[in-house]
């Protein structure tokens, strides 16, 4: 049995899901590890920005992002 009654209408896959758990606030995480100035990224952030690939899919379908399918 789900917490959410309409849940059970949804795949087998998705009730199997887990929940996000989010990670410890910024100053607790710098209390722990004795450091100040820590930079948080959350978690769909990426420090190195995103990949050539992604880039060119972009530059590729870009155009196109208003047509409806």
């Amino acid at each position: 049995m789900t917490s959410n009654p309409w849940l059970s209408h949804a795949l087998a896959s998705v009730q199997g899901l887990s929940p996000y758990v989010p990670g410890k606030p910024l100053e607790e995480l710098e209390r722990e590890l004795g450091i100040q100035g820590a930079i948080k990224l959350a978690s769909n952030e990426n420090p190195l920005g995103p990949s050539p690939q992604a880039l060119e899919a972009i530059r590729v379908h870009a155009a196109q992002v208003h047509l409806y399918p």
